[in-house]
């Protein structure tokens, strides 16, 4: 039978001192919260109410019962996917997840260099990979991938700064946007800051252009940071609600505002490339990056039956399906899965969920079903799970 999480929140500076105290129905914390985890990563795992376990204890307890044979042998015996949500107050950091090979090598190589899981210079936490998905709750903004680089060339020609210029130059050649980026990040700390004031400079007096207006925004959070130059380089992208993106692993992303559910591979392997006083470890996220512009995919939901499945391209891990509930109808919800209400009130089962509230669904409760009158996502695997 379905069970009721408790959910824990990551407090980070980027994060908003409302939308989840509101969510939540409690009062702010007087923090920025900025991620409301449900699932069973070992960060930050949520606790089954009136248990006291940690879900990936549960989880452990009897993987067979509470995942399923399909899941434990593709996956092994731990949840595989992750749901969040996420308020955006001011921009977080331009970051790139790995490939599971690159996380399990450099979760080793670290792990063999003697740096602890704990410590800020830490890049990789885990041995997984970490593709996500966003769907708007609210209007939202973000960072997708590499823009065009003749556009961004453009740009970057019409400036007086000469190594602004000459990477505009360069962005026409073949090959031109990885070496721009492998410039820009490996430039000494005193180069990149005059490189980097000469582009707020220019973003200041031609404000009115979108790519420098976005550059004047950023600095006000990172007047500094040599990702200002990567932004440059990057496609701004505005989902309304219920627009979904997927974000494979190699794209660099960062999110800039908004409200968002965010589906995910159990992981958290984040690399940073800029946009943030944390470590940054550049080798690593230049090993990382994809180049190609665009990368990030944009996911149309799909209508089936009660709710709508928003499919990501192979990624097992991952089906989300938002779920608009009214009185007298049922909608199927069989384990394993997590369920999330995001508006009025739902029950599974024997529990009822409140706005900002979750259960986790067993695979042994092959007959669950979700009801009430609200808005709903649910987050189970892409396997066929009925063998």
């Amino acid at each position: 039978m379905a069970v009721l999480l408790d959910n824990p929140v990551r407090s980070y500076a980027w994060g908003s001192p409302t939308v989840i105290a509101e969510l939540l129905g409690r009062p702010p914390s007087g923090q920025p919260e900025a991620e409301l985890w449900i699932g069973a990563h070992p960060g930050s795992p949520s606790t089954v109410a009136g248990d006291g376990r940690s879900l990936d204890r549960y989880v452990a307890g009897d993987p067979a019962a509470t995942l399923g044979a399909a899941v434990v042998e593709r996956f092994g015996p731990r949840l595989p996917f992750l749901l969040k949500i996420l308020a955006v107050a001011r921009p977080l950091s331009i970051q790139v997840h790995p490939t599971i090979d690159q996380a399990v090598a450099g979760f080793a190589a670290e792990d063999a260099a003697g740096v602890a899981l704990d410590d800020p210079r830490r890049s990789y936490r885990d041995r997984n990979h970490k593709p996500e998905m966003v769907v708007a709750l609210t209007e939202f903004e973000a960072l997708l991938g590499f823009d065009d680089p003749g556009a961004v060339a453009e740009v970057l020609e019409s400036c007086e700064h000469p190594d602004l210029v000459g990477a505009g130059a360069v962005l026409r050649t073949a090959g031109g946007l990885e070496r721009v980026v492998r410039r820009w990040l490996t430039l000494g700390d005193d180069q990149a800051a005059d490189v980097v004031t000469a582009l707020v400079a220019e973003a200041s007096a031609r404000r009115d252009d979108p790519r420098f207006g976005l550059v004047t925004r950023l600095a006000q959070d990172y007047p500094h940071d040599r990702g200002l130059l990567l932004a440059l380089l990057m496609r701004l992208v505005r989902l309304a609600p219920g627009e979904a993106a997927f974000v494979p692993a190699g794209v660099p992303h960062a999110y800039l505002s908004g409200v968002a559910v965010e589906p995910q591979a159990s992981s958290d392997n984040t690399l940073r490339a800029g946009l943030t006083p944390k470590h940054v470890d550049a080798a690593e996220v230049l090993n990382l990056l994809r180049y190609e512009p665009g990368g990030a995919v944009m996911v149309t939901p799909k209508p089936a039956g009660g709710e709508e499945l928003y499919p990501v391209p192979d990624v097992d891990e991952l089906l989300l399906s938002r779920v608009p509930l009214s009185e007298g109808t049922t909608v199927p919800v069989p384990g394993p899965r997590l369920v999330l209400v995001v508006d009025g009130t739902a029950a599974v089962g024997d529990v009822t969920l409140r706005r900002g509230h979750a259960a986790f669904v067993p695979a042994t409760d092959t007959d669950a079903t979700l009801r009430g009158d609200g808005v709903a996502f649910t987050l189970t695997t892409a396997l066929d799970t009925t063998r």
